[in-house]
């Protein structure tokens, strides 16, 4: 079961970028907790910067945003997984 929920809340994210400009995050915190990144979805480029999902290793996966006007990361989507009763 998954809960989604959409925010608009500062993260900070440790992420490499290759040659080609595609961003490979590897490490976030967001809320006080630190998460370690197992996948990398799709990325893709909006008016306000850009977008990536990610899936962390304990199964929450996010949409972050890196913003065009300052390079700050953002969480705009978080789907959490319940164990179900």
């Amino acid at each position: 079961m998954t809960n989604e929920e959409f925010l608009d809340e500062p993260v900070r994210v440790v992420a490499a970028m290759d040659g080609e400009g595609k961003l490979d995050p590897q490490r976030v915190t967001w809320q006080r907790r630190k998460y370690r990144i197992t996948a990398v979805g799709r990325q893709w480029d909006e008016a306000d910067g850009r977008h990536v999902l990610i899936e962390a290793a304990d199964g929450t996966r996010f949409e972050l945003q890196l913003r065009r006007e300052d390079f700050a990361w953002r969480v705009k989507r978080v789907w959490r997984t319940f164990a179900a009763a």
